[in-house]
């Protein structure tokens, strides 16, 4: 029988969540379904324990055509992009292997885009933590409508994609996984998405396969994949290597939108790296509280006279900010770090 949709995990060091993650996707209704399992150098047991998956499933389920690649480490970019190629459905779907997904997932975003004729169906995710203490959110794209031609996307959803006036107002949910996509959309596009990003390798490919699709449609209020945040993911350490990393995420961005040339995005872009860049002072205040306002300070002004925060603390084009946010931007641009040490850490007390 044809195979309707090839579902992608990349694996790296989960053997403590990876049999939760492959059991929500081999109960999916879809059949015949084929899952490419890529193992991305994992030093625990995660690579076993994909080999050991697939031959007793295999065993029940007669309609899972399981694959296993076992490959050297590159980062997760590098390993979807492996499993894509060695993929044979006519749509494919990605599930970080932490997390996992509701048996009814990739049959509601089928019978959609059989229904539509979309070559890219949207869901939403439900934010789901270890620790009991935090409560459970969803995110689903930010959208008035279910369905667009790439037409009405030029006129309606690309003037809010990236950034729609708000602080991370984000109207495209960069994430991969609440996408199902006909792969030969992916394969056409996928060297677009460069491994050398690290933060941001969503947005990129969520970019790229937008704007060269004809036609989109989304789920509304469904919530059927579940993004897990565990002790391990949610480690709280401070990055001192982050601006460079979203100023890397920057630059693709922008070299995606000028490849397509369908719109100008870089106000968008520069807005969206704002918001990161402010996200990420309040995190040099917050991680290091306990080395005090002294070391903290170091990070918050190697920020705050970078060249390219300047440039979008000057530039951004935000006009749907909140008096604190707005407060939050003039203390960058003036380089008042201690009153924004303050503000930040009293309101995370």
């Amino acid at each position: 029988m044809e195979i309707k949709i090839s579902v992608i995990v990349p694996v790296y060091n989960v053997e403590n969540y990876l049999e939760r993650c492959l059991d929500s996707i081999a109960g999916q209704k879809v059949r015949p379904l084929e899952i490419i399992l890529v193992d991305d150098g994992s030093t625990d047991s995660s690579g076993i324990l994909c080999d050991k998956w697939k031959q007793e499933t295999e065993k029940t389920e007669t309609e899972l055509l399981i694959r296993v690649l076992h490959k050297k480490n590159e980062g997760l970019t590098a390993a979807w992009k492996d499993g894509c190629a060695k993929a044979s459905g006519i749509y494919v779907g990605f599930v970080d292997s932490d997390d996992y997904i509701t048996p009814d997932m990739y049959s509601r975003m089928l019978e959609k885009a059989e229904e539509t004729g979309a070559e890219i169906v949207c869901c939403g995710i439900r934010h789901v933590y270890e620790d009991a203490d935090h409560k459970e959110w969803d995110d689903e794209m930010q959208l008035p409508k279910d369905s667009y031609i790439a037409s009405e996307m030029i006129q309606e959803v690309y003037p809010v994609m990236i950034n729609n006036g708000k602080f991370m107002g984000r109207g495209l949910q960069p994430n991969r996984v609440s996408k199902m996509i006909k792969r030969e959309l992916v394969v056409k596009n996928m060297w677009l998405c460069d491994p050398e990003v690290s933060v941001g390798e969503d947005y990129q490919f969520s970019l790229a396969m937008f704007l060269d699709a004809e036609k989109i449609a989304i789920i509304p209020a469904f919530m059927p994949y579940y993004y897990y945040m565990h002790k391990q993911s949610m480690t709280g350490v401070f990055r001192p290597e982050y601006l460079e990393s979203i100023k890397i995420m920057k630059k693709h961005l922008m070299r995606i939108s000028d490849y397509f040339g369908k719109y100008d995005f870089s106000e968008q872009i520069t807005n969206d790296f704002l918001c990161l860049a402010i996200l990420y002072l309040k995190e040099a205040a917050v991680r290091n509280r306990k080395k005090g306002y002294h070391c903290a300070r170091g990070f918050m002004k190697a920020i705050c006279t970078d060249p390219e925060v300047i440039a979008a603390v000057q530039e951004h084009t935000m006009n749907n900010l909140s008096f604190a946010e707005r407060l939050f931007i003039y203390f960058m641009k003036k380089k008042y770090y201690l009153p924004a040490y303050m503000a930040v850490n009293i309101y995370f007390r």
